[in-house]
């Protein structure tokens, strides 16, 4: 039983949620509680504060309603006490501060009967008393002898940062406002002790537990025995990030090759979740860790997130069982917005304290702010408030694929190692800082560089693009309708593409959804390439959109993107991007920029390549120049150039012979020329070598993508120890991709994925964290099942 310290016994009250019991204390001194390290300044994230109300990170004594100024940046307070006076009075309060203020005040000394009287929603000056309606109450009749308990609630972003509370009564002034004094307050006593920190070693009792530790609520708790390989070290909470991923989406996230067995780096998390720093995009996140619960009951659980997140808690700590419970984000949230889409929170969820429980989120950002956050409410805090959920009830999961190359930056959770980078075994390590200053912050800030551009696309009418009349499509072979159609000027490569439909506020039903797209060289022949399915866009002013097809290298000038979606309605797009290389038409002349070379012009491979000067194109037996000028041009012989010819100036010229450069007589150049003479044979080896060039690459592709398809999963191993796996979605669907070893254990899982379209899809990771022994890949889709080994040894590169 805890003790209860009564410092003044007159008068007692009951406050249910919070204290078990409070009454009048100290007259004339109030404690100012504050809670520092706020991921942002608002009252909902003080209340999302695990330690809040209960334990403060910092206690002061003030002796009047009015806060110490400019104390930090991101904290929240909280004052509580009484007012007392000796006469009735009629009384006006009002609120001034930096950033909101709220000031509730009892109808008594009973906590339970208090409301919100007054308030400030953003920063004013002190002497403002005028500025928002809601900063002054109505008229309270005070009696005298009567205590009244209050709370003040105050939370700041930056800058300066200051609450007063004043008040009108004719015990002081009835016209004036005044800061409420010494001489009317008291503050409470009769409170709890404090729990311990979380942290501190204690006994639960439990004999078959080690390392009990309390969790900063009075509950100690211990770390149940191991009943499985993959519980890892406890407080530790590692997010993997994956960077460059177009679209936010999880399905963009979830259809990328380096999801999730390629991440970019990782990051260490106080609670199970990240806060927001609206420096990244194009980026997705995966967390996994076990959860255990301090004591057994119901509990509730919340996910917030931008652009998409998802909370997966598994029933026991199989994650095979993930989806048991879930809470999604389908479009974005700010950081403790819980109610905004009917998915985001679970039922209640009975636990047992001694088990553990698989978690895991994954969230998916174009641009813009970038976190996520698991909340829950549960048998020991505040009921109907949600909480961040704190590393102390989390163990690392340790069997994730996610393996990053070692020398790759990271950062592993402690501020005094420098120089933090991945090992050889995927393990985030720093070196020891040391020195007389190695405690300081400075030892290891390193700056970031923010306001990074971004793909977003806002929701402005002016920013899409809509067709309100079905007209002839330009590929007769469809019928009229809805199109766009891209001129991209001259002949391309294409490859990757990003989408963003009709992104208006309240109209993104306008957008495509069922959609083909085709190509064409001239305009008038038309290649169909595929249909798909296209999600419709937020209507945010920060749409980031999706990933469109893969063109795979197809040669295009035109793309037509045509509406399939029934009905006569207005069909548009927002933005259509590709990835393109320009190439025009083998012969087409260019520059390559090359001053030594001549006659550029594009080849079959997309590239603006000249003749080198210096090189016999070995066409003619001899060239004989006469006596003329010469300009920009290359003269070659098999045998033997001979020349009596002037260089114009500014000219660029080369003779290259395969026996000798006769220069007679008269020939003449000046300091403006470019003259290059060079002896290169042309019966060598060298030109008779086959030169692998990049159209054989693209044709090689090219059929790898065939066969691929037409086998519809392959496996590689490459010198790199990288496996990659290819895997043909031939229709829309669900399919699973998942690794089992040699006895048919399920070693992990992939991809477990609802397909909206059709597709050639891969999957890349290491083999690093997959242990010895022969591993087989499985693709499922429909009732159909195929498996292929992982190869032992890397596949031989062709010559």
């Amino acid at each position: 039983m805890k003790k209860i310290v009564f410092t003044f016994s007159l008068l007692c009250a009951f406050l249910g949620s919070i204290h078990t019991q409070i009454c009048v204390g100290t007259p004339g001194e109030l404690e100012w509680h504050a809670w520092e390290g706020l991921y942002d300044g608002y009252f909902s994230e003080l209340t999302a504060d695990p330690n809040y109300p209960q334990t403060p990170d910092v206690v002061k004594n003030i002796f009047r309603l009015k806060s110490p100024p400019n104390y930090n940046d991101y904290y929240g307070t909280r004052v509580e006490g009484f007012l007392h006076v000796e006469s009735n009075t009629s009384v006006q309060f009002n609120v001034t501060g930096d950033d909101q203020v709220q000031f509730y005040l009892s109808t008594d000394e009973n906590p339970d009967n208090t409301s919100l009287v007054a308030s400030l929603p953003e920063t004013v000056g002190e002497e403002e008393h005028d500025e928002f309606p809601e900063q002054t109450s109505t008229t309270f009749n005070l009696i005298a002898g009567q205590y009244y308990y209050f709370e003040i609630i105050h939370v700041d972003r930056w800058g300066s940062d200051r609450f007063s509370i004043f008040w009108k009564t004719d015990l002081v002034s009835s016209t004036e406002w005044n800061v409420i004094t010494a001489a009317y307050i008291y503050g409470v006593g009769c409170k709890e002790e404090i729990c311990p920190e979380a942290g501190t070693p204690c006994n639960d009792g439990d004999a078959s537990t080690v390392d009990d530790i309390e969790d900063g609520h009075c509950n100690c708790f211990g770390k149940a025995p191991e009943g499985d390989a993959c519980v890892g070290e406890r407080g530790t909470l590692t997010g993997y990030r994956y960077d460059g991923i177009p679209g936010g989406n999880l399905n963009d996230l979830y259809e990328a090759s380096n999801f999730p067995g390629m991440p970019s780096t990782s990051e260490q998390y106080e609670y199970f979740g990240r806060e927001s720093t609206n420096e990244l995009a194009d980026v997705g996140f995966g967390l996994q860790a076990y959860l255990t619960v301090p004591v057994s009951g119901n509990y509730k659980f919340n996910v917030t997130g931008d652009d998409n997140a998802i909370l997966f808690l598994s029933s026991n700590e199989d994650p095979e069982n993930k989806q048991a419970h879930q809470a999604l984000v389908s479009g974005w949230t700010n950081m403790t917005d819980h109610d905004k889409y009917i998915y985001q929170s679970t039922s209640n969820i009975y636990l047992e304290k001694g088990k553990y429980y698989y978690m895991e989120i994954n969230q998916k950002d174009g641009g813009g702010s970038e976190h996520f956050s698991a909340f829950w409410q549960t048998p020991f805090t505040e009921a109907g408030v949600w909480k961040r959920i704190p590393s102390v009830y989390f163990f690392d999961y340790e069997c994730e694929l996610a393996c990053i190359p070692a020398g790759t930056l990271c950062d592993d959770g402690n501020p005094f190692t420098n120089d933090d980078q991945y090992d050889e075994n995927c393990d985030c390590v720093g070196i020891p800082c040391s020195g007389p200053d190695c405690d300081s912050p400075l030892a290891n800030y390193i700056p970031k560089e923010k306001c990074a551009p971004t793909d977003n696309l806002d929701n402005r009418e002016e920013s899409v693009w809509v067709s309100c009349e079905r007209t002839a499509n330009p590929n007769a072979n469809r019928s009229d309708g809805h199109w766009i159609m891209y001129d991209l000027g001259e002949r391309h490569e294409l490859h990757n593409t990003q989408i963003w439909n009709y992104n208006v506020n309240g109209n993104t039903q306008i957008g495509m959804t069922a959609v083909a797209i085709d190509f064409s060289l001239d305009g008038s022949s038309w290649t169909e390439y595929g249909t798909y399915n296209w999600a419709l866009a937020t209507g945010n002013s920060s749409y980031s959109g999706f990933n469109g097809p893969n063109l795979n290298g197809t040669y295009a000038r035109y793309i037509l993107i045509s509406s399939l979606d029934a009905g006569s309605s207005c069909k548009g797009l927002g933005k259509v991007a590709f990835s393109a290389v320009r190439c025009p038409l083998a012969g087409t002349p260019c520059d390559d920029g090359d001053i030594l070379t001549s006659n550029d012009s594009y080849n079959n491979n997309c590239e603006c390549r000249g003749s080198e000067l210096s090189v016999n194109d070995c066409g003619d037996l001899q060239v004989l120049l006469g006596d003329s000028v010469l300009y920009d041009k290359k003269y070659s012989a098999i045998e033997n150039v001979q020349s009596i010819s002037q260089v114009a100036p500014s000219g660029r010229v080369a003779f290259v012979g395969g026996k000798s450069v006769i220069l007679e007589p008269g020939f003449e150049t000046n300091d403006q020329t470019t003259f290059i003479a060079s002896i290169d044979p042309c019966d060598t080896p060298e030109m008779r070598a086959l030169v692998r060039t990049r159209a054989q690459e693209i044709a090689e592709r090219a059929e790898e993508r065939k066969k691929d398809k037409i086998n519809v999963l392959t496996v590689r191993k490459t010198e790199n120890e990288l496996i990659q796996v290819s895997y043909f979605i031939e229709k829309a669907g669900k399919a699973t991709l998942e690794i089992y070893d040699l006895a048919g254990n399920k070693v992990y899982t992939l991809i477990d994925h609802d397909f909206k379209n059709q597709g050639l899809y891969h999957k890349t990771f290491r083999t690093k964290k997959l242990g010895e022994g022969n591993l087989t890949v499985k693709l499922i889709t429909g009732e159909t099942a195929l498996n292929r080994q992982i190869p032992m040894v890397a596949e031989e590169v062709k010559k």
